[in-house]
């Protein structure tokens, strides 16, 4: 029994809202009366919302009349929630040392230590609210919150918390109140989100509990007919809380995803989000916490899945960038096979993810790096006895069926030494402890009496999906710092120049405090760029079920994807929410999850480089899929003017589209650079040194310039030319590599920013022969270098050059006119003077387009 003698400071307050309980309010009052043995510090107050029975008048006229603690409040109906903040107002007004306030709706009752129960829970955890589980009267039923409580629970699952709950007062002095609209029917759980959205925390009190008067019907059963309605209110309400890397946060705190165990230090780390601190439990632990989830699943948590590898590989993953992208990636194979074999690679020249199936009886030639399966699959093998079966995942046969993750990147730390264990074999011994611990006994009993109410932990993540509406979500929680997040969306990551603007992007976002994603959405590898491989904190690579393009319907003749059962939406979902920003860079089969994100509170920018041709001419591509999802995007961004008028053209507002100036799609040391144009500023001996650098496709203009070539040469026009490049793209059965080999020296393909340079360096002019561009890199890099480009006037190529100044500028519509025009400048450009201005003139151009500037005015609205 609480001690009557015991003393505390300050004032308690019990709040009853009452209308339409004129028979109960009394039994309420004085189930009050009889748990509190601190005389005048607990003070009652009864917000009477409107009621207008006679009767209420006069019983609590009656129960006030000897009583200095009971107060009274009379108002026009207001709801539930208006009746207790009336309360609320009264209580902070009239008792400046007012502590907590206790809410008791008028036809309910406390035990008779209830009161003094939570308020000592208060003070010793510190709890920002106190609560209790419920044991129901008239029709009989009893309610288990919990021993643990979980804020990820409270939000996504239902109402954890009952109002008959202690609350601080500090609370109500943040200004935190009931929620009075008539449209929503759990103003109590919207009242516990306001508090879990301010900072605020609950605690369940242990061998605490109210009666809560049950009967047939009641206005519970009321809300919850319009549970749907409802529900939505509160989401909309505080959708704050409710978004991805919030709600991962919580996971991680209250129901980690994964448990990973540690082959070489016997430690099993629980988490979800891979850079926050997990908890770390020793092997006896962890077996224990497994057992007593399996017994009380709403008290005990063990994750879903299960992984491991060693330290050293652990600390590689967390360095590669990738590792919310194995996470997510091995909760998909996970669920399709048994188990799954990670296999690290070292490369540095791409990032790639690939993944293959098997049937039982896989031969493994190697030793894992890490290995996976579902907690699930630990259940069946030791319900089942079946370890034996199971203790082939260690060797070189795998009867269990199995997927493989080959993953490579270049690895930052090299692993030395000899296994102690390796993962296959530490995961077989984890599971024979299981399966012999003494905990086993366990299994069967529940020691809780009153019936379990929540959902089990180790299925949160099931509930997590459901509410992002997406599978696998992205095991990221609020990010350290509290920067911005931005993901760039790209279909293919090599080295064309509409990825290496997209990294540009990355990188003057990066630079503008934000943490920069990059979602290779369509590929299975990424090339790595030394110019802009820093500027990601994280990459992510999908291919399965995501096609580059697809036609489920057409927009003014145009295909575009929209509710095609092939792509995997619920993937794009989980992965893409949650972020501040999402720029879309020709990902066809993002546009239509645009409009849900945006919903959620992400900006969306769909960034344009392009409109492409069909072979007959006409004009087709990604502008057309993005002007169809319009209204889903915030604003557009674009690589020249000339597109932004063309958007203009098919209805985008002028206001809502950023054209970015292109500049170089690399960056060289101040003092190399100078170097570099130095050389280039004194003259050259010998012929002209031409160069083309691009893929060798009839886009590009391949068949244009092998006809410029063969008419210098049979013109006997000196020169030495150099292409640089390769057939990505068939056009037939034509070789162009070969027929191009008996005019020019043709190269193979160059991705890093260093050879590039040394071929630009090398030649006097830069050819662009294309029959359609955008705003083409290689222009701004050629006059990066210094080599002068001579370029069809096609797309935005006339913004870029301001033909006799800084380039050459070939105007044409014929391909006859085109090669006419390439010879005739190619001859003018034998004059040594005009190189040399034209040379100039390029480095100036080049000196004035600045990434950063370019991206101001859109990183200035995308951080407002």
């Amino acid at each position: 029994m609480y001690d009557a003698a015991e003393q505390f400071e300050g004032t308690l307050a019990v709040v009853l809202p009452m209308y339409g309980h004129a028979g109960l309010v009394a039994e309420a009052i004085h189930s009050v009366r009889r748990s509190t043995p601190f005389g005048p510090k607990v003070q009652i107050v009864v917000s009477v919302d409107g009621d207008p029975q006679q009767e209420i008048f006069e019983i609590l006229a009656a129960e006030a009349a000897n009583d200095d603690a009971l107060h009274i409040i009379f108002a026009e109906n207001a709801g539930p929630g208006g009746a207790r903040n009336r309360a609320i107002d009264f209580v902070l007004e009239s008792f400046p040392d007012l502590v907590a306030v206790y809410f008791l709706d008028a036809d309910n009752r406390v035990l008779p230590e209830t009161l003094g129960k939570l308020w000592r829970h208060r003070a010793e955890t510190g709890a920002d609210w106190v609560f209790t589980n419920i044991d129901a009267f008239q029709v009989n039923w009893t309610g288990h919150y919990g021993d643990r409580y979980s804020k990820l629970a409270h939000c996504i699952t239902d109402n954890i918390c009952d109002t008959g709950s202690l609350v601080d007062a500090k609370v109500f002095r943040r200004g935190i109140r009931f929620d009075t609209s008539r449209e929503n029917g759990f103003e109590d759980w919207d009242f516990w989100l306001a508090c879990i959205k301010a900072g605020f925390s609950g605690s369940r009190c242990p061998g605490a509990a109210f009666e809560y008067r049950l009967r047939a019907e009641s206005r519970f059963k009321e809300a919850n007919r319009n549970r749907a309605s409802s529900v939505r209110f509160l989401r909309k309400r505080h959708a704050t809380l409710y978004r991805r890397d919030r709600l991962v946060g919580l996971e991680h705190k209250d129901a980690p995803r994964y448990g990973l165990l540690l082959a070489d230090s016997g430690q099993v780390q629980l988490l979800s989000d891979p850079r926050a601190e997990p908890e770390a439990l020793d092997i006896s632990d962890a077996v224990q916490r497994y057992w007593a989830a399996r017994a009380e699943p709403d008290n005990y948590h063990f994750p879903p899945f299960l992984l491991c590898c060693t330290l050293p590989t652990l600390r590689v993953l967390r360095e590669s960038r990738l590792m919310p992208t194995i996470l997510s990636r091995l909760e998909v194979l996970a669920e399709q096979t048994n188990v799954v074999y990670v296999d690290l690679f070292n490369d540095s020249e791409q990032i790639s993810i690939a993944s293959s199936k098997h049937e039982s009886g896989l031969v493994r030639e190697r030793l894992a790096d890490l290995v996976a399966l579902r907690t699930a699959l630990l259940d069946d093998v030791v319900g089942n006895n079946a370890v034996d079966w199971f203790r082939s995942i260690s060797s070189r046969q795998v009867w269990p069926t199995s997927a493989t993750l080959t993953v490579r990147f270049a690895l930052s730390r090299t692993r030395r030494g000899a296994r102690l264990a390796s993962p296959e074999q530490a995961l077989v011994s984890f599971a024979e402890t299981v399966a012999g611990s003494v905990f086993r006994q366990s299994q069967a009993k529940r020691w809780t009496w009153r019936h379990s109410i929540l959902r089990a932990g180790q299925d949160m993540h099931l509930e997590l999906r459901r509410e992002v509406d997406g599978a696998p979500v992205l095991p990221l929680g609020p990010q350290p710092e509290r920067r911005p997040t931005a993901a760039i969306l790209t279909p293919i990551a090599s080295f064309g120049g509409a990825e290496k603007v997209a990294y540009a992007a990355a990188r003057a976002l990066k630079e503008a405090g934000y943490e920069t994603h990059v979602f290779v959405l369509g590929s299975s590898s990424m090339a790595v760029l030394d110019t802009f491989d820093r500027h990601f904190d994280f990459v992510h690579i999908w291919d399965d079920r995501l096609p580059q393009w697809g036609s489920d319907r057409r927009f003014i003749g145009h295909d575009f994807l929209d509710d095609n059962p092939d792509v995997d939406w619920k993937l794009l979902k989980g992965q893409l929410s949650g972020f501040d920003l999402v720029v879309n860079n020709h990902v066809m089969a993002a546009h239509p999850l645009m409009g849900r994100l945006r919903a959620e509170g992400t900006r969306t920018a769909c960034y344009l480089h392009v409109v492409d041709h069909t072979p007959l001419g006409r004009p087709a591509g990604q502008p057309y899929a993005g002007i169809a999802f319009e209204h889903a995007y915030d604003v557009f961004i674009t690589c020249s003017d000339v597109l932004k008028r063309y958007l203009m053209g098919f209805g985008v507002a002028g206001g809502k589209i950023f054209a970015v100036v292109n500049g170089p799609g690399f960056s060289l040391d101040p003092a190399a650079l100078t170097t570099l144009r130095a050389e280039r500023g004194r003259p050259r001996p010998g012929p002209l040194r031409l160069l083309y650098i691009g893929r060798l496709d009839v886009q590009k203009g391949i068949d244009r310039l092998h006809s410029v070539l063969q008419r210098l040469a049979e013109a006997g026009v000196p020169y030495t030319a150099r292409i640089v490049g390769g057939e990505l793209i068939k056009d037939g059965q034509d070789n162009w590599a070969s027929r191009l080999a008996k005019y020019a020296e043709v190269l193979p393909p160059v991705f890093s920013a260093n050879d590039v340079v040394k071929h630009l360096h090398w030649s006097d002019a830069t050819l662009l022969p294309s029959r359609w561009e955008g705003a083409p890199l290689v222009v701004r890099e050629a006059q990066y270098v210094g080599s002068i480009p001579l370029a069809v006037e096609v797309g935005a190529v006339s913004e870029q050059i301001a033909s006799g100044s800084d380039g050459l500028i070939v105007e044409g519509s014929s391909d006859e006119e085109i090669v006419t025009g390439f010879v005739e400048h190619i001859r003018t450009l034998a004059d040594p003077e005009l190189r040399q201005s034209l040379l100039q003139g390029a480095i100036a151009t080049a000196d004035g387009c600045d990434w950063r500037q370019g991206f101001a005015e859109f990183i200035e609205w995308a951080s407002s």
